[in-house]
């Protein structure tokens, strides 16, 4: 085993550095990449370069990465057919006119937080959803526009971080499924993955402290200024720049307000057919099963029923389909991009062995028992950066993995360490897009989203950090 020293870690310094300079995810994981593939070319720049795209196209090698990235581009399709057919309209008008469940404060809080964590097949379509199932009765009852971002947005990481069944899960399956492959791990990436959610904290934490503020109507710093002032009926504070998203797809749907159906079929399918993808995967044991076989089964399966209910009900021609199809496709090229680069920030760090030489670096510096929190708090600040929870899996939960190993430590508790500080930066972060896409369905100023919501997971983050130093002593006393 070669040992590149100092430049192991180098990689995702550049990566940090870059993302925090030019707020550019895609130009920073390239750029680590390169500068990785350098070092290993022994400073050669030009066959770094070379190794590095020879190395994109290797990530495509692995069937279970390719399944993940065709997985992102397909949802997206999915997506655009139900907001262009009126299917988000449809739902919306469902639950607040025609069911009558929302008659109060906590109930529009409650169903911001239900539809984002029902909605975990892919965080755009749940943050969007919930936005605009909730925006207009979040001001019917004097609700600030901050506290709902906080509420989507919180419930909506949490819950897609925690559910295998999606696109997060594959993604991290697939991650896993590297380190089996490099010998650092024995089993399937699925039954890693189910075993160290319990270890998730911060999404467990998330997911309380939203209910504890949801039914205390508690509220503290920024975010008490920002209640205070929508209990005035004022809905912005003065010179707010709000995003609104409400004119991104013009709809089709010429029935007045939509139907549910058209939103409940498309991903209905899309979520049951996972787990009967992994039954079958796994010959007949869902733990078993592939992830990435099962998540790109159903999205599949939700096209080509989508396409049979569209035509049917004549709600789209056949043309009009695959037009919003493609342009749906479209709208995923930079996730498709990330993605691809975060695969190849995982076979790099693994490479580089980036993880042993952290290990050896810590020795003696910082203690075994405190592994777990380190992995979380690196991934925080690493998340909080680039802005990307996915591309934080990418370089954190390998690393998690290989102290992991090295220490002694449950590799089930690394992993969650590095799951949680993903996607604490992930709510905490400026340009995180699960933040942008909050701020635009609740029609929010983006800074004050973030200014109002980072000292509530702040604090859920040093729970979390507390708590994974208490997980990673216990054992050893």
């Amino acid at each position: 085993m070669q040992d590149y020293g100092i430049w192991t870690v180098i990689t995702p310094l550049v990566t940090i550095t870059l993302a925090v300079l030019t707020r550019q995810v895609i130009l920073s994981l390239l750029a680590g990449a390169v500068v990785g593939y350098t070092v290993m070319a022994g400073f050669d720049p030009v066959t770094g370069v070379q190794h590095t795209l020879d190395k994109v196209i290797e990530v495509f090698a692995s069937a279970g990465n390719t399944r993940t990235i065709l997985f992102c581009f397909m949802v997206g399709g999915i997506i655009r057919l139900v907001q262009v057919t009126g299917g988000t309209r449809g739902m919306v008008h469902w639950l607040t006119e025609k069911a009558h469940v929302i008659n109060n404060r906590y109930a529009v809080q409650l169903l911001a937080m239900l539809t984002t964590m029902l909605i975990f097949i892919e965080s755009s379509i749940s943050l969007m959803s919930a936005g605009t199932v909730t925006r207009d009765l979040a001001g019917r009852y004097n609700i600030s526009r901050e506290k709902m971002a906080y509420i989507i947005q919180s419930s909506c990481v949490a819950s897609c971080s925690c559910i295998i069944m999606n696109g997060w899960g594959a993604a991290m399956m697939a991650i896993i499924g590297v380190q089996i492959s490099q010998g650092y791990l024995e089993g399937e990436p699925f039954n890693i993955l189910l075993h160290a959610m319990p270890y998730n904290l911060m999404a467990w934490f998330s997911i309380a402290s939203v209910l504890f503020y949801i039914f205390s109507q508690k509220s503290w710093g920024p975010m008490k200024v920002a209640d205070q002032r929508a209990a005035g009926g004022k809905a912005l504070r003065d010179g707010a720049f709000p995003i609104t998203g409400d004119d991104e797809v013009q709809t089709l749907q010429t029935e007045q307000h939509g139907h549910p159906l058209h939103f409940i079929i498309p991903l209905l399918t899309t979520v049951v057919m996972v787990p009967v993808g992994l039954y079958i995967t796994g010959d007949g044991d869902i733990a078993h099963g592939s992830g990435s076989t099962a998540v790109f089964w159903a999205v599949m399966a939700g096209t080509a029923v989508s396409f049979v209910y569209f035509i049917a009900r004549g709600a789209l021609t056949v043309d009009q389909f695959f037009t919003h199809l493609l342009a749906g496709y479209s709208s995923m090229m930079p996730l498709g991009a990330i993605m691809t680069l975060a695969f190849l920030m995982g076979n790099l760090s693994a490479e580089m062995h980036t993880g042993q030489y952290i290990t050896q670096s810590i020795e003696g510096v910082i203690p075994a028992g405190f592994s777990a929190s380190f992995v979380f708090l690196i991934a925080a600040l690493m998340s909080l950066a680039t802005g990307t929870s996915w591309g934080t899996f990418a370089i954190m939960i390998p690393i998690g993995v290989q102290i992991g190993v090295a220490t002694g430590i449950d590799p089930h508790l690394m992993i969650g360490a590095a799951i949680s500080g993903a996607i604490f930066g992930d709510m905490t972060s400026p340009i995180s897009d699960t933040g942008i896409v909050s701020s635009m369905a609740t029609g929010n100023d983006h800074i004050d989203h973030i200014r109002t919501q980072f000292p509530y997971v702040l604090l859920t983050g040093a729970a979390a950090a507390i708590s994974f130093a208490l997980l990673g002593w216990l054992p050893m006393m």
